[in-house]
């Protein structure tokens, strides 16, 4: 009786939480499509100015292509090669061939999302503006289920590429994860060194167009098979995409053993010398595994520390602009004089987005049960867990205030406000992020992507995150009256109270729920 009930409660509860991890995930993804929209729509309008609204859909499909490739790159290890049931999905009677292609298309699920996110918003916001007739809907439909294989593909080999010669070096994450961050920062920077101001957007657009063109002959494809309703162009866009997804399967196939026994094997060295032993206090010990862990993972890596490189180019950046350009940039033109008090809660709003502790417990996956059975307690597992995730960002905030203070010659309250803010976040996601993976583990994956970008303890951390972030911003700019650097100081003291709060919560009841799963 008591075990019916106990099992009934537990589905009702799997079943609440089915249902609010896809109602966040609905509401994640309406967000990013009226940011879509948003920008398709001032982007279109801007093009429509000098006659060229035509545009619009080849630079947003180049834009999504751009985005698949720099974000596919560094999935490469762990779910096409190295992933952590190999051995059992190589024993069954399946083709390699197949084996690549359900990897492949493993990819390609998670890739096609954020294209119909961007996609589909700014088809909309074109016909909004052209008004162009039903073909290009029709076109713009069948296409946009192909525009991710190809630029998916051109990722895989070079991530394939990273991975190979990766796995020559005794430290193979490492060389991974500095090649995969070191193409992203590239990228980033890049972006950069464009245009500044609403007056040069049409212009930018339709000089980029044409590199695109240059660069990815699909992209003035699709624009033909879309634009123009063109049914050789569309024929041969559909034909391409699905030949060098299926080509690039069988090519792998081939040498798919080879790379990951390359990848799995371990270096050792012959002239192994025994040395003295080091004793560490136990918070050393665990936080010195944390951060062993924490950058062994590039996935793990990539989605919760960019946040932090974001902010650190960013900064650099503002070294070589002037207020009223970085206004602009941050489509506030009219603000340039309050970027003292904005810039501390931007840098406050990414870092609330780093959620570092969020799946740290999750990932922990079987082997749980040897940290809750390690002569420590769960205080000091939770602070080492809190500890790497400062470690991150931290130093990030730091080098943020430094370089904001010089380039945008911030008062001395201004420059408390700007190491102060973004540290009591730092504090505070950390704590909330943890708390939320205790209430919310997911102990059982195959994937680690599963646990660091699907989960819901993720997406509510990165979601709750958001809404923290945007409170003091949101303030500033419906209540213009109230002095900024008052609603910046009341908001840091009031997060690094809650923050005090929520880690008396975390090592009281927190270590009861750590302990009881």
């Amino acid at each position: 009786m008591d075990l019916h009930i106990s099992l009934g409660g537990g589905k009702k509860k799997a079943k609440k939480k089915g249902i609010l991890f896809y109602l966040g995930v609905i509401l994640m993804i309406l967000l990013l499509s009226f940011s879509s929209f948003t920008y398709s729509f001032m982007l279109g309008t801007s093009l429509n100015m000098i006659g060229m609204a035509e545009l619009l859909p080849e630079l947003m499909m180049a834009v999504t292509c751009v985005v698949t490739l720099m974000t596919t790159i560094y999935k490469v290890k762990g779910i096409l090669f190295d992933f952590k049931d190999y051995d059992m999905v190589m024993s069954l009677p399946v083709k390699t061939s197949h084996i690549v292609s359900s990897r492949l298309l493993l990819l390609y699920t998670i890739n096609i999302l954020f294209t119909l996110i961007i996609m589909i918003p700014s088809s909309i916001a074109y016909g909004i503006i052209a008004r162009p007739s039903l073909p290009y809907y029709i076109l713009s439909l069948i296409t946009v289920v192909l525009i991710p294989l190809v630029p998916m593909i051109i990722a895989t080999f070079i991530g394939t590429i990273i991975v190979v010669i990766s796995a020559r070096f005794k430290r193979s994450n490492l060389v991974n994860l500095i090649i995969s961050l070191g193409l992203l920062s590239g990228f980033m920077i890049s972006s950069f060194t464009m245009g500044d101001t609403a007056e040069q957007m049409g212009e930018i657009s339709a000089a980029l167009t044409k590199q695109v063109d240059s660069i990815y002959p699909l992209a003035r494809m699709y624009k033909v098979a879309v634009i123009h309703y063109d049914l050789i162009a569309s024929l041969l866009f559909i034909a391409v995409s699905l030949f060098s997804f299926l080509a690039f399967s069988m090519l792998v196939g081939l040498k798919f053993k080879a790379i990951n026994t390359s990848i799995s094997a371990k270096h050792t060295k012959s002239n192994y010398k025994m040395g003295s032993l080091n004793q560490t206090s136990p918070f050393m010990a665990l936080y010195r595994k944390e951060l062993k862990r924490y950058f062994s993972s590039t996935i793990y890596v990539m989605n919760t520390g960019i946040g932090a490189v974001m902010m650190v180019i960013a900064a650099v950046a503002v070294l070589f602009v002037s207020k009223e350009q970085l206004a602009m940039a941050l489509e506030m033109p009219g603000m340039a004089s309050m970027l003292g008090a904005i810039v501390p809660v931007v840098v406050s709003l990414l870092v609330s987005m780093i959620y570092i502790t969020a799946c740290s417990i999750s990932l922990e996956g079987k082997n749980l049960w040897i940290l809750k059975a390690a002569p420590v307690s769960a205080k000091t597992i939770f602070n080492s867990k809190i500890a790497v995730s400062l470690t991150i960002v931290i130093p990030a905030v730091i080098i943020d205030g430094i370089l904001f203070g010089i380039g945008l010659n911030l008062t001395w309250q201004e420059l408390v406000i700007q190491f102060t803010m973004p540290i009591a976040y730092s504090f505070l996601i950390s704590i909330l992020g943890l708390i939320i993976n205790l209430k919310l583990p997911n102990l059982n994956w195959t994937s680690e992507i599963t646990v660091v970008k699907q989960s819901f303890s993720t997406l509510v951390a990165m979601l709750g995150g958001m809404i923290l972030g945007a409170i003091p911003l949101i303030l500033i700019i419906t209540l213009p009256g109230i002095n900024t650097f008052i609603i910046n100081g009341l908001t840091t003291i009031i997060v690094s109270l809650v923050s005090v709060l929520l880690y008396h919560f975390l090592t009281t009841k927190g270590e009861k729920m750590f302990m009881a799963l």
